[in-house]
């Protein structure tokens, strides 16, 4: 049965480098919604950004090659892309000029989506028709002495409405996991696309620049309906890359944006606040007590900065020996 139409409803726009040992299962997950109007059309454009290994083989042979068990009906949603390496934001900007959905959203290509995702999404859009940025619930899934273990996100405390870009002065609550009306593209601000000189906080950017030139909110949907692969591979795994990649983005949003006094007060003051904890994380008190020295410049004496003062002062061996 060959669901594709010229217009889908949704586009799945899936950046992938040398994930041919995660890919199938998060494609396979992609195909198994479970879509209550059958009338809900969707794509999935998978942009292979320059992979070495075997990737374009693993997805023609799982997905392309008719005598596979799983060609019907994946292959017919399927549109497979390889390009040249230029990093996800290139990626992703090239999987939206691709894309024919009526909403285009964005998925990566080690985590999987639950059988109710693109249901969901399509329920409140048919609910909040003015949506034109939502976006739903995470949790994560790591291992821990070698069990998979779930937990919830930082965003599990949200309740579901609209929210503008002050929410996200924070930092980066939704990561790529958003989805977009494309009517923004033809508008005559046009969308903001993924910033190339980013591969770390690029989604930040996007959604913040976004939200904050449209003079729009997103969409917020409580329930959960994605799983992050939090595995030892991740773009976020290494601390220091991404502090230098989270302050470099803070500038630029600064640069770019006018923002108010107080509101570049949130926005700095969190950065370092996530700079403390990456230094932390990473075993570099020194360097996570600077930060926190800064964030308490711009936000103060508050219960969570104390906290995190004395966590980095005491610091975690000291803690393990008083338990």
């Amino acid at each position: 049965m060959n669901y594709f139409i010229e217009t889908p409803f949704f586009s799945v726009v899936i950046p992938t480098y040398n994930r041919a040992n995660l890919i199938v299962a998060t494609l396979d997950s992609i195909f198994n919604q479970k879509l209550e109007d059958k009338t809900i059309s969707y794509e999935v454009i998978v942009v292979d950004d320059g992979s070495t290994d075997n990737t374009r083989e693993i997805i023609e042979k799982t997905f392309l090659d008719k005598n596979s068990t799983k060609f019907e009906p994946r292959s017919s949603h399927l549109r497979y892309f390889q390009k040249d390496n230029e990093e996800r934001s290139a990626a992703r900007n090239f999987g939206i000029s691709k894309a024919k959905g009526n909403y285009i959203l964005f998925f990566d290509s080690d985590d999987f989506m639950q059988s109710h995702h693109l249901q969901t999404l399509y329920t409140a859009i048919k609910k909040n028709p003015k949506a034109q940025f939502l976006t739903t619930k995470f949790e994560f899934e790591a291992k821990v002495n070698g069990e998979s273990k779930i937990f919830p996100s930082h965003i599990s405390h949200l309740k579901e409405g609209f929210y503008d870009y002050k929410l996200i002065l924070e930092g980066s609550y939704f990561g790529t996991l958003v989805c977009f009306d494309r009517k923004l593209i033809e508008t005559e601000e046009g969308l903001k696309p993924f910033p190339t000189e980013f591969n770390i906080c690029e989604d930040w950017i996007f959604l913040f620049r976004n939200l904050y030139t449209h003079k729009i909110p997103i969409y917020v949907i409580d329930k959960t309906t994605i799983t992050v692969n939090d595995h030892p591979n991740r773009s976020m795994a290494d601390n220091q890359k991404v502090i230098l990649a989270r302050l470099e983005a803070t500038t630029f949003l600064e640069n770019e944006l006018s923002l108010s006094d107080a509101e570049l007060k949130i926005l700095k003051g969190h950065s370092y606040q996530f700079c403390a904890v990456h230094s932390y994380i990473d075993k570099n008190r020194k360097q996570a007590f600077d930060f926190w020295k800064k964030m308490v410049s711009y936000l103060g004496y508050t219960k969570n900065t104390i906290i995190l003062g004395i966590k980095i002062l005491i610091g975690k061996n000291f803690v393990e020996k008083l338990k």
